[in-house]
């Protein structure tokens, strides 16, 4: 009995060392969540240092939630899919098993039947107001006898085209038939200013009318420069001042959203250069502010109302600066001008030379087209032009262009 005392001071002592143990271990772990006692020369200081990520920062292992999430949540569920069906009657001889090789030696042996075949071609739009207006580009529904546009949550209605402004690939629809609250996207103010480097999110749903999930894809940039001039070889069409992204504008992206941070629209996606197909970084979307003129007018007038000068103008040659005695180049000369025109109001005549407009001087075709590309009806031009040696000065307003 006396070494009872011995093994229970041996116990005692191992649980006693197991206890520190397990002490030390969790004082370790959780040391960074006790007070510690910054002591200052007149003052003592009690801070509580926290393990725990900020969820609000945006940093790593704390909230994912961050300015991108939040801003596709804003304008996701506007974002639609379109799909352009046209209509083509197709002709085809009914011949019988085993008489193939009549036909083919002997064309029109056999009776023909027509029927219709569809084909369809899917891109992406976006709703810009609770009464179903869906702006896209004119490339996704030209030609199209028929469009289906379906949300982003699987329902389905058919649109009827409002407006086509087909130098800026822009086109404006209106849902049919809609029996439900429509979810919008903001468009952002036309003079807030594009940054270059800013956060670009394009968005758009090609897939929503063939999978089951509606949702549409984003993808990540930023506007890699403003005010591009681009030359589309497959189109044989010229778009100036674009906005330039590095967001991926995948095939059937066309048509959708452009959103900056904030979760507003300040462009519509419309093309891409590459070689392969797929997007290499060089995406462009036309500006907002041109969308927003077209939803002016059509709200106004109930079209869009396509501007025109009444002018024909050509680039002045050395032949014509000898025969018309000019001391330079720089400007055009009138070739025609209709009567009753906005220019011809404003005092242009056949063989003036036009030498500027709004005090840019006309160097080149691409100095003029820039000048009138983002005119509209209502939209101020003042020139500088010079007649039989004289400089003379007017100021033409941009008219609709007469309806034939």
């Amino acid at each position: 009995m006396r070494g009872a005392p011995v093994w229970t001071g041996i116990v005692i002592g191992v649980l006693f060392g197991m206890l520190l143990g397990a002490a030390w271990l969790l004082g370790g772990r959780y040391a960074v969540n006790r007070p510690v006692v910054a002591a200052g020369r007149d003052t003592v200081v009690v801070r509580e240092i926290r393990n725990e990520p900020d969820r609000e920062s945006g940093s790593p292992g704390g909230s994912r939630r961050n300015a991108v999430v939040l801003a596709t949540e804003r304008v996701a569920p506007a974002v639609v899919s379109i799909n352009a069906i046209s209509h083509q009657m197709v002709s085809r001889a009914i011949v019988p098993q085993g008489m193939e090789f009549w036909e083919r030696f002997y064309p029109g042996m056999f009776p023909r039947r027509e029927f219709q075949n569809d084909i369809s071609s899917l891109g992406s739009g976006v709703i810009v107001s609770d009464d179903g207006y869906v702006l896209t580009n004119v490339h996704v529904v030209e030609n199209a006898d028929e469009l289906l546009v379906t949300l982003h949550d699987g329902k389905q209605y058919g649109a009827g085209v409002l407006a086509l402004a087909p130098n800026w690939d822009l086109a404006l629809l209106q849902l049919q038939d809609v029996d439900t609250e429509l979810p919008v996207a903001q468009i952002a103010d036309p003079d807030k200013d594009l940054y270059i480097g800013e956060w670009a999110i394009a968005i758009g749903s090609p897939f929503g009318y063939l999978l089951a999930d509606t949702q549409p894809t984003v993808t990540v940039g930023v506007i890699s420069a403003k005010n591009r001039d681009i030359k589309q070889t497959k189109r044989d069409q010229t778009f100036l001042g674009m906005i330039q992204t590095d967001a991926s504008i995948n095939p059937g992206n066309s048509g959708g959203p452009l959103v900056n941070s904030e979760g507003e629209i300040i462009g519509i996606n419309t093309f891409i250069f590459s070689e392969s197909g797929g997007s290499i970084g060089l995406g462009f979307a036309v500006p907002i502010e041109r969308a927003s003129w077209i939803i002016r007018d059509v709200r106004q007038y109930g079209y869009f109302r396509r501007p025109y000068w009444g002018v024909v103008m050509q680039r002045l040659s050395p032949t014509m600066v000898r025969y018309f005695e000019l001391e330079d180049d720089v400007g055009f000369i009138v070739r025609e001008v209709e009567k009753d025109s906005p220019a011809w109001k404003a005092g242009l005549r056949v063989y003036d030379v036009i030498r500027e407009i709004n005090g840019v001087p006309l160097l080149d075709k691409g100095t003029v087209d820039r000048l009138v590309y983002e005119a509209k009806v209502g939209t101020e031009l003042t020139y500088k032009a010079q007649r039989d040696g004289k400089i003379m000065t007017g100021k033409i307003v941009l008219e609709e262009i007469p309806q034939k």
